[in-house]
């Protein structure tokens, strides 16, 4: 079975902050892939980007416990639709594969 956008989004229980249009790109990529694939990003991961009309938002510790972070820039935004799909399925790539965050570890080639 092939999720629909609104389906997914649904499944996603409020972790996607930002703006209608980040929200509805990162749901139509999951559309694409696996269910399996479908089914564990919306439950341990949490995608987030500047809104439409806030400044800023507040969460805490156990908001994101155990969970993956995504945070999907203004630039990104600003490219083409080809290239911000690309980049959230690349971003999805990294959860699957439990990649860590470069930037404060040393990514080590998967035997």
């Amino acid at each position: 079975m092939r999720y629909q956008t609104q389906e997914i989004y649904s499944m996603f229980g409020g972790k996607l902050v930002g703006s209608t249009r980040m929200k509805r790109l990162i749901c139509d990529v999951l559309t694409n892939m696996p269910d399996p694939i479908v089914k564990y990003i919306t439950k341990n991961c949490w995608f987030m980007g500047s809104m439409d009309d806030t400044w800023a938002y507040t969460f805490r510790g156990n908001d994101l416990k155990n969970q993956h972070l995504v945070f999907i820039s203004d630039e990104l935004l600003n490219q083409d639709e080809d290239q911000i799909r690309y980049s959230i399925a690349h971003e999805i790539g990294h959860v699957v594969l439990n990649h860590r965050n470069s930037i404060m570890f040393k990514q080590k080639k998967q035997k």
